[in-house]
């Protein structure tokens, strides 16, 4: 009995010390997770940076969100409309853009840059149009600025493009620019069908303020880009000479306007014409367009906005009064 009770203490002591040994033996492998823990740390780091990216912007290198869901923009509300891109804020001027008014509701109105306004959306990026150091500085405070300045792309592809590839939407804006490239060439046919090739088409304007008459080159004004660029209409020889490409607008005095004018003329503001020009409204009336009614008055509300979603509805306002009048 005393036999039995020695070795069954023996087993006892036996299974402890495996048991011992089993834990002893845990412990290095506990040990040799350590590193797998770390090496899913670079995974993780890199994640983070992946977050954001540096963009080549025109102001200088920025870094922005990679994927920002937060968005305020201070001028290019239809740009980001037309990449699928909803802002959470715009300006008040932007949101009373009447080509966009099916599409903007949810957005906050911002007033007139308020900042403010702007930082109780918690943007996590400000997409401007604006270059003034102050305001950008401002703004900077806030959310990470993309600043795009007016007029620093000379057209709409290059604009999409470049909003395209920062905020990855690259595909959406290759989309939008063939859609409009298309409307435009079907227009541009339909028109060749009806239009002399000779004939010449001038984007003149009455601004009431200054009292004064210009003439618009291809830029952004007054529907100039959808005009000479898109329809491809052939301008009057002194003013393709000296203000396509080169100039978006000049104020010329009723002197010398029929150096400037047409066979046809696109005229902003043309209701204003007696009022600005007084006594001298008989150089006006003596255009061979007038007299000859082939003066098409622009709608201002359509015709001086120059975004994405304008310029195609001036290209097909453009050809519709033009085919209305060749009786097509």
């Amino acid at each position: 009995m005393k036999h039995s009770l020695v070795w069954k203490t023996m087993i006892g002591l036996m299974l402890v010390a495996l048991f011992v040994t089993a834990c002893g033996t845990s412990t290095p492998a506990s040990e040799q997770a350590t590193p797998v823990a770390s090496s899913a740390a670079p995974s993780e780091s890199a994640a983070a940076e992946a977050t954001t990216k540096k963009v080549a912007a025109p102001l200088g290198e920025i870094e922005i969100p990679t994927h920002p869901v937060k968005i305020v923009t201070d001028g290019y509300l239809p740009e980001l409309l037309v990449l699928g891109v909803k802002p959470v804020g715009a300006t008040q001027w932007e949101l009373e853009n009447k080509v966009i008014q099916d599409q903007i509701a949810g957005i906050a109105n911002t007033g007139e840059r308020s900042l403010e306004a702007i930082l109780a959306l918690e943007p996590d990026l400000i997409v401007t149009w604006v270059s003034d150091k102050a305001i950008l500085e401002q703004y900077e405070k806030i959310a990470p600025t993309l600043a795009i300045p007016y007029g620093h792309f000379s057209s709409i592809h290059e604009t999409l493009n470049f909003l395209g590839d920062a905020l990855g939407k690259q595909e959406e804006a290759k989309t939008w620019l063939a859609d409009l490239d298309q409307t435009a060439a079907d227009v541009r046919a339909k028109l060749e069908k009806v239009i002399d090739p000779a004939a010449t088409f001038s984007l003149m304007g009455v601004f009431v303020v200054d009292k004064g008459f210009y003439v618009y080159g291809d830029g952004g004004y007054r529907g100039g880009e959808a005009i000479y660029t898109h329809l491809q209409l052939t301008p009057p020889a002194k003013q393709k000479e000296e203000m396509i490409g080169k100039e978006a607008y000049r104020q010329i005095s009723y002197e010398v306007v029929d150096d400037y004018a047409g066979d046809y003329i696109f005229l902003d503001q043309g209701q204003m014409i007696s009022e600005v020009w007084g006594s001298d409204e008989k150089l006006w009336k003596s255009l061979d367009a007038v007299k000859n009614d082939r003066v098409f008055q622009l709608d201002p509300e359509l015709f001086w906005g120059n975004d994405p979603i304008s310029l195609k509805l001036q290209i097909n306002e453009i050809a519709r009064m033009l085919l209305e009048k060749a009786g097509s």
